[in-house]
């Protein structure tokens, strides 16, 4: 058994995405459903979320520091 942080898997479920960014999964969806949220995947009925889009999203809106 390792203590090492898990990595986050290329693509994701819901629940893994928004555990990732850090808010409810309904919110993250609700967010796509709106066109305001990261690249989402249909596979199916499935959605999947590429760790590479998260990424790019949660920079995309990132704020500076207020002073």
């Amino acid at each position: 058994m390792s203590n090492e942080p898990a990595t986050p898997a290329a693509y994701m479920t819901v629940r893994e995405a928004a555990a990732f960014v850090r808010v409810h999964p309904e919110h993250l969806k609700r967010l796509c459903r709106q066109g305001r949220g990261p690249r989402v995947i249909r596979l199916g009925r499935a959605l999947r979320y590429a760790r590479a889009d998260l990424d790019a999203w949660m920079a995309q809106h990132a704020q500076g520091a207020v002073a």
